[in-house]
């Protein structure tokens, strides 16, 4: 069996330490492709990782707790290392310890995150590849991503609606192995708009939208429902995933069930990618703290699904 290819992210944030903390706690099948600077693992959990392959990448002088063009640098580099891994086929699947968008972009990398920096790897439009965040009983399904809320309501139309669907029913089926899933839009106004009194956007858009697909061969769909309840149906085992029209109505009721054990998918590219849900956390670095809990759940996942 082949190993999973992991990216230990911004050497100076938890990444290293949380990857080496889930790695000791539970070795994957066919073991790993370590790919990173080594010096950035704390050195009592480097000594015990032992028979783990690494791809070793060195880089100017970082320092735990605080980003740098060195930090985003190396951690660049480590992305697009365990992305060509996996895609000659050396690495089954990818796991991304995090990195900061901040040290990114000193580095002179600009990209928005891993998502869009994946697909451009994979030879794909940021399109065509989206966000699925699994979390204890939720699964969500971001519409749009890491834009600001006037933006991400002003973007929503069919063709990103569509978009959106074809990419979580598919997705949902090749990385999780999830046949027809039963699937929510959440609404965007209050009460889903009552009827236009708080809103036209369900009228005008997303309930005919949601009526031409509420049935296909590959799915189901319901909605748009209120997102103040959407999310207890979901989680009660109505839904396999909900449809989220911008981050942080899909974020907020997953952080609040699975805070410390979420995972990030991404869909639509030609292998298996997950990730913890979190970020660098600069406060936790280099303090033997940080939670391997999200890492440990990103490592299970792909390794449950990334193949053989």
């Amino acid at each position: 069996m082949r190993p999973l290819a992991i990216s230990l992210g911004d050497p100076a944030g938890i990444g290293p330490e949380v990857a080496a903390k889930a790695l000791l706690a539970k070795p994957p099948r066919g073991g790993v492709l370590l790919v990173g600077d080594p010096a950035s693992v704390p050195a009592r959990f480097r000594a015990k990782l032992k028979g783990c392959r690494w791809r070793p990448l060195k880089g100017a002088a970082w320092k735990a707790g605080r980003p740098s063009a060195a930090g985003g640098d190396l951690a660049y580099r480590s992305v697009v290392a365990a992305t060509q891994a996996v895609l000659a086929q050396e690495a089954r699947a990818l796991v991304t310890a995090p990195l900061s968008k901040e040290a990114l972009h000193l580095a002179g990398h600009r990209w928005p995150g891993h998502t869009e920096l994946l697909a451009d790897l994979a030879g794909l439009r940021p399109e065509q590849v989206g966000m699925l965040l699994v979390g204890g009983p939720l699964r969500v399904f971001l519409v749009t991503r890491h834009v600001g809320l006037k933006k991400a309501i002003a973007s929503l139309n069919t063709k990103a609606l569509d978009q959106a669907l074809s990419l979580c029913a598919a997705g949902l089926d090749r990385a999780l192995g999830l046949k027809k899933p039963r699937l929510a839009l959440a609404a965007l106004n209050p009460h889903a708009g009552e009827a236009g009194a708080f809103g036209r956007e369900e009228l005008d858009l997303l309930a005919p939208w949601a009526a031409r697909h509420r049935k296909a061969k590959g799915h189901s769909l319901d909605g748009p429902l209120p997102a103040d309840t959407v999310f207890v149906l979901a989680a009660q085992g109505r839904y396999d995933a909900v449809l989220c029209l911008y981050h942080d109505q899909g974020l907020i009721p997953l952080k609040l069930l699975a805070f410390d054990s979420g995972v990030n998918v991404t869909l639509g590219l030609p292998f298996l990618r997950t990730s913890p849900d979190h970020g660098t956390a600069w406060d936790l670095a280099g303090t033997g703290k940080a939670s391997p809990n999200s890492m440990a759940a990103a490592l299970a996942l792909a390794d449950a699904h990334g193949g053989l």
